[in-house]
């Protein structure tokens, strides 16, 4: 007795099946990778230093570019100091306040954004560098 054979949709399936795991896989990749980054973007050089931070337990991130014009970038978005207090405030008080400023960023902001951060609540960190050793 010959049995026939025919082409079904398993054999269709069974050819996808690796293109669709390794799309899969990139997908996740992309999404997952995208959620690491803390504030992407915004290209500082921030001072060094040789002091060790331990990690910080749910930040809140504020970057400061430098000269000649100097902003504020809080929650991906240019910001003022008013409207970064708002924003502050409602925040959850979880974690510390990490500044990550320019080495050209004006002293009387990042002292106005330090200002901020302690009237709402929050410890106040400045980002730095790994010093030279």
């Amino acid at each position: 007795m010959r049995l026939p054979r025919s082409k079904g949709a398993g054999d269709v399936l069974l050819l996808m099946a690796p293109a669709l795991g390794t799309l899969l896989s990139l997908v996740f990749f992309l999404l997952l990778g995208g959620y690491f980054m803390l504030q992407p973007g915004i290209a500082l050089r921030v001072p060094d230093s040789p002091f060790l931070l331990l990690p910080q337990q749910d930040p809140q991130v504020v970057s400061v570019t430098g000269a000649p014009l100097p902003q504020i970038y809080y929650d991906r978005q240019v910001v003022t100091a008013a409207e970064l207090e708002t924003s502050l405030r409602k925040a959850p008080r979880t974690g510390s306040l990490i500044i990550k400023a320019d080495r050209l960023a004006p002293y009387d902001l990042l002292l106005q954004i330090m200002t901020i951060g302690a009237r709402c609540g929050f410890t106040v960190v400045l980002a730095t560098g790994s010093g030279p050793s």
